[in-house]
């Protein structure tokens, strides 16, 4: 009897010993990981970053706080009038330029501004895409044209942005930030359109990440959920969602129904309105953390609904096809 319990013993003895390394193992490399993403980099106020889309929202706020954290702030604006505005909030170190990402000349030719500025033998630390469209619809209502123009702005824009400066970036060994979404990992209703964009921009920072650990250049994806920006003003959203609705055909409003427009609407107010998180510091938090620690976070998940999604996004796709209209 003693010969069979000892071999029970012995023969699980070794799972066990397994398991116990395992979670020492993954013990401290959390610790160590933690230990190290609270280091943060020198002399960051001497840096040089790049930040694109600063007329509004996190563009402009980020581009405020590294201003006044001493950081030599590259802005892009689309506008003169988002030029002006940041100006007016900021020291003379900050320089601004106008730039639209879905103009590849113009790309080149504040690439080429950016040079001239930058300190002989200097390169470029941080690379901020942060321009971005927003809008939501259902596919049906939606034309191409306007699906097209999401993706050249929020995807297309900002790869050739990226392709454009990261010879720079990795002279600097820098760092690339790209703003994604909650939703480029999770497609919800009449979001298809955005989060086909947000879903390329979190590939092609994976790709991205991967490609530059030669050269020492670290790429974050921040993925908020949603924040009170100007993009996410119910009453703009609802004014676009009404002309797209303007347009579409007799058999399509009758398919429909008005009494789904106004529920869509309706839906749109509470969630844009009342539920956008107005904290939108902790998005320029989460920048300026993948730009100044040492050990960046891979991806920057904010925002209760935004982890919400990503759960979601891990479960059996028809369990979360159940769980989505619950929590909306």
């Amino acid at each position: 009897m003693l010969g069979s319990e000892w071999f029970l013993l012995t023969s699980y003895s070794v799972p066990l010993t397994s398991v116990i390394t395992l979670a020492t193992l993954v013990l401290t490399t959390v610790i160590v990981f933690r230990l190290f993403s609270k280091r943060q980099v020198n002399d960051f106020g001497n840096k040089f970053v790049v930040i694109t889309g600063c007329d509004t929202g996190f563009g402009h706020e980020t581009a405020i706080r590294l201003d006044k954290m001493g950081v030599h702030v590259l802005a892009t604006c689309l506008t003169k009038e988002g030029e002006q505005n940041l100006k007016s909030e900021t020291s003379d170190r900050l320089k601004t330029f106008q730039m639209d990402v879905t103009n590849s000349q113009q790309i080149k030719d504040i690439y080429e501004k950016v040079k001239e500025i930058l300190p002989l033998g200097q390169g470029l630390w941080g690379l901020v895409n942060n321009a971005g469209v927003y809008f939501t619809a259902p596919i049906e209502w939606t034309p191409l044209t306007k699906s097209k123009r999401a993706a050249d702005v929020n995807l297309w824009g900002l790869m050739d942005v990226t392709k454009t400066f990261l010879p720079l970036v990795k002279k600097a060994s820098g760092r690339v930030v790209n703003l994604s979404s909650a939703l480029g990992r999770t497609t919800l209703p009449q979001s298809a359109s955005y989060s086909i964009t947000k879903y390329g921009v979190e590939a092609f920072s994976d790709a991205l990440r991967r490609e530059m650990r030669p050269w020492g250049v670290q790429v974050s994806s921040i993925e908020p959920g949603l924040f009170k920006t100007p993009l996410s003003d119910a009453e703009r959203n609802i004014h676009s969602l009404q002309e797209l609705w303007d347009a579409l055909s007799p058999d399509l409003k009758q398919e429909y129904g008005e009494k789904r427009l106004e529920n869509i609407k309706n839906g749109m107010r509470i969630v844009l309105g009342s539920q956008a998180c107005a904290d939108t510091y902790k998005v320029v938090d989460a920048i300026v953390d993948a730009l100044k620690s040492q050990r960046p976070q891979a991806r920057y998940v904010l925002g209760f609904d935004a982890k919400l999604y990503n759960l979601i996004s891990l479960l059996p796709t028809s369990i979360g096809d159940r769980l989505l209209p619950k929590f909306l």
